[in-house]
């Protein structure tokens, strides 16, 4: 089942877009692991204790908190769902705390041996304040790499701003990250299904190489405003497109290295591939150092197609030396 992680920077209205979230029936059978209960205001919720730290809301959602470390609240659950003394549930929402960096997050779902036989990791969903969002992807670093990574974005506070001016931002966001899906909320309310539907996010495909945040001189080109940072802050999401269907364990031991020897540069790493054994494509997924195991699907999605592409969200790394790295996979499959 999937685990989404929610994720966005301080007073960017996560809290209250979750809460709103809890309450909508469409989210019965979700599982929530929030830092503190008392951020998010339960009371409302008719919430009733279901077993130790563990709450079932009016919804039907259940809700826990982070205990000793995200891992081990997770196989919990499981272990109590598997159980029967907890309600079933099919998917986890994981709540970030403000200033999290969501990667470490998304390591431990695509890695963690105790949770990989019953977790996948599902989207991150990033809210950006149509207010202060601006200055605060400026300012920090933190609020880039939750945007970088966003499978989905969802622009907060939009009633609070002229329309023009949030249609603005949007388009800067769009700019920022091609490859997310865009949502704008009012007074933190959108519906459940707009915001963890997977059905197009999983396997979008962008088109456009944009940086995040470029360090053009004064600012001027910088597509989120100017910079206070270093020269290798600046994260940049680009695709590279595969020129024919590749050998996977040539593929693999190339993406392998790669992230051995760069990953501390690259925040994500995702695709869909076309291989020489097999007319399924194959599921790529990795997180700095960490390449998920791979998992076939049954076809290619629509609109999508053989060779595939891969989509790299990284720092102080270019498409062009990607691609150059990448060749040497259809040279030695060749050899």
């Amino acid at each position: 089942m999937p685990i989404h992680v929610l994720t966005g920077f301080l007073g960017s209205g996560k809290t209250t877009l979750l809460r709103h979230l809890l309450a909508d029936t469409d989210l019965a059978d979700t599982a929530v692991v929030i830092n503190e209960f008392g951020e998010v205001g339960l009371d409302h919720l008719l919430v009733r204790e279901v077993a130790e730290d563990v709450v079932l809301l009016s919804s039907g959602c259940m809700c826990c908190s982070v205990r000793d470390d995200l891992v081990s609240t997770l196989s919990e659950l499981n272990a109590l769902m598997r159980s029967g003394e907890i309600p079933a549930f099919a998917r986890v929402v994981v709540e970030t705390t403000g200033m999290a960096d969501p990667a470490p997050i998304m390591q431990a779902i695509l890695s963690e041996q105790s949770l990989t036989p019953w977790f996948r990791l599902g989207q991150v969903i990033t809210t950006v304040d149509a207010v202060n969002g601006d200055q605060t992807l400026v300012r920090h670093r933190e609020a880039r790499q939750q945007l970088a990574t966003a499978d989905r974005v969802i622009l907060t506070k939009a009633d609070l701003v002229d329309e023009s001016d949030c249609a603005a931002f949007l388009e800067k966001l769009r700019a920022a990250n091609p490859g997310a899906i865009f949502a704008t909320s009012s007074k933190g309310q959108l519906p459940a299904r707009a915001v963890f539907d997977e059905s197009e996010a999983r396997w979008r495909r962008p088109e456009s190489i944009l940086p995040i945040v470029a360090n053009a001189p004064g600012g001027s080109d910088a597509p989120l405003g100017p910079l206070v940072g270093h020269h290798d802050d600046a994260i940049r999401t680009f695709t590279v497109h595969l020129e024919r269907p590749v050998e996977w364990s040539v593929f693999v031991d190339w993406l392998d290295l790669l992230l051995a020897n760069r990953g501390d540069s690259i925040l994500r790493v995702k695709g869909l591939l076309g291989v020489t054994d097999d007319e399924r494509p194959v599921v790529v997924q990795g997180v700095q150092h960490v390449l998920y195991p791979p998992d076939r699907l049954p076809s290619w999605p629509a609109g999508t197609g053989s060779p595939g592409w891969i989509v790299f969200i990284a720092r102080d790394l270019t498409a062009r030396a990607i691609e150059h790295s990448l060749r040497s996979v259809y040279e030695t499959s060749v050899a």
